[in-house]
């Protein structure tokens, strides 16, 4: 009789009863799970350190495009602005955020709306504490409106209080057949001389003010009219400015011809352009003598900012500056 065999696993493997054949111990297990740990870990932190410094990159190309979009907005109005270049009324004191004065921190503009109309009246003719002034087309002009009116020697700048459309527009203009425009609250004086026109015109001054959502920071405003209520279109123009400062470009010589190449000097404000020129000069446009704002040949703006928040943790605030001088002649 045949013998059967009692066989068995470890006796043919040649192994310990009891110990796996194939598979991982526990502490080939767990420096698996501490190797993976620290690899998942490594990468983790890269990911993040690199969504940090996109963040970082988003927020600082923010601040870059908002400052020079709001450049962009200021060099606009500086090259629609009427020929009377900036404008300054120091007899407001400049000391009201609201005063349309050109200083170093504020810029004040009468923006040319295109809207212009000869003046109707004869050349040479004398006018003394008038309230009234007779144009060729008022059909463009309202109540309230700001018109600047160029006698061919000097601006003035007056509110129209009233307008009467009295021309027959088939025949000639003239002084008898023209319209009127009433500045009940702004007398002007002069003579009629050569060019005399009207222009209508808007006020915009910049500035910066307090953020809304954070005094602490200081965003830029552009401001319209002339009122003590903000006009259409005033708004903030860019968050995040820190720094605005305008100065103003005359001719070393303003006397030369203005056909020549001139060298400018750069000067904080209007009124001390005035006093570097000397006593025939004025920062008033209603003053006596020649105003300087008319002499402005080039307005250098300068912008800078920062980031509301610092780049990297622990780190700095982004900071950038842009600048350009715009040229009026």
């Amino acid at each position: 009789m045949r013998r059967i065999s009692n066989s068995s696993p470890s006796a043919k493997t040649g192994t310990r009863p009891g110990k796996l054949s194939a598979g991982f111990t526990i502490i080939e297990t767990l420096l698996a799970i501490v190797i993976f740990l620290t690899f998942a870990g490594i990468a983790t932190y890269g990911l993040t350190q690199g969504l940090r410094s996109k963040r970082s990159q988003q927020t600082y190309l923010e601040l870059q495009e908002n400052l020079r979009t709001a450049l962009q907005q200021i060099t606009q109005d500086i090259r629609f602005s009427a020929k009377v270049g900036p404008w300054n009324d120091p007899a407001s004191g400049c000391s009201h955020p609201n005063d349309a004065c050109s200083l170093s921190s504020k810029l004040a503009l009468l923006v040319n709306t295109g809207k212009v109309t000869s003046i109707a009246e004869q050349i040479g003719n004398a006018y003394n504490n008038s309230t009234q002034t007779r144009v060729c087309d008022a059909r463009n002009i309202r109540r309230n409106n700001l018109v600047l009116i160029y006698d061919g020697n000097s601006y003035k700048l007056v509110t129209v209080t009233r307008v009467n459309r009295n021309r027959v527009l088939s025949n000639p203009c003239s002084q008898t057949n023209s319209d009127v425009i009433r500045h009940n609250n702004d007398s002007i004086s002069g003579t009629w001389g050569n060019g005399s026109a009207a222009f209508k015109v808007q006020l915009v001054t910049y500035r910066l003010i307090p953020d809304p959502l954070d005094p602490s920071r200081s965003v830029l405003y552009r401001r319209t009219g002339a009122g003590a209520t903000p006009g259409p279109y005033s708004g903030i123009v860019a968050f995040d400015v820190d720094g605005l400062k305008f100065s103003y470009g005359v001719p070393v010589n303003p006397s030369a011809a203005s056909t020549s190449i001139q060298r400018l000097r750069f000067f904080d404000s209007l009124s001390q352009a005035a006093s570097a020129l000397g006593s025939g000069y004025t920062a008033n446009p209603n003053g006596s003598g020649i105003y300087v704002g008319s002499l402005v040949r080039a307005i250098r703006v300068t912008l800078s900012g920062t980031t509301p928040k610092p780049l990297r943790t622990g780190g700095n605030r982004g900071s950038y500056k842009v600048s350009e001088t715009v040229d009026l002649r």
